[in-house]
């Protein structure tokens, strides 16, 4: 009888590898329970900021008006309000008084992350300073814990 002679398979390339190799799941947070729509946006003259993306889910058009509140971490909250203090403009702009930027140290140029709960009709505006409070745990575990 004569013997088989086993093929001769070469070593997955690193292409394959990512093609056919199980991934390690990376652990999924908990669901939040209601619908959230994230946006970002530049804060512009006069403190406007926008992202249809965001009045659309919340379905505030021109002449919507709301009311604008400082949190404990650094973030503006939004929700409806029936005095029209703050209204949204005719081309989707919402206003960010000068005292409230000033109060969350949010300056012309900023960007600032939207997040929308178009269920409850409420917004959070996270500046900068409260998306660094908010990331820094990341921060610390990417750099070892240095401050620079």
């Amino acid at each position: 009888m004569i013997g088989v002679i086993p093929p001769l398979v070469p070593p997955p390339s690193p292409l394959q590898q990512l093609i056919s190799d199980p991934v390690d799941p990376v652990a999924l947070l908990p669901d939040r329970g209601i619908e959230v729509v994230y946006g970002l946006a530049v804060v512009a003259d006069g403190g406007r900021i926008a992202d249809k993306n965001i009045t659309a889910a919340l379905a505030w058009g021109p002449g919507f008006g709301v009311i604008m509140s400082p949190a404990a971490h650094g973030a503006l909250f939004v929700r409806p309000d029936s005095d029209r203090a703050i209204t949204v403009s005719p081309k989707g702009y919402l206003r960010i008084p000068y005292r409230l930027r000033r109060r969350v140290n949010l300056y012309l140029g900023d960007a600032v992350l939207l997040a929308a709960y178009p269920e409850r009709q409420r917004l959070a505006v996270h500046p900068p300073s409260a998306l660094h409070a908010l990331l820094e745990p990341s921060r610390l575990e990417l750099l070892g814990g240095t401050r620079r």
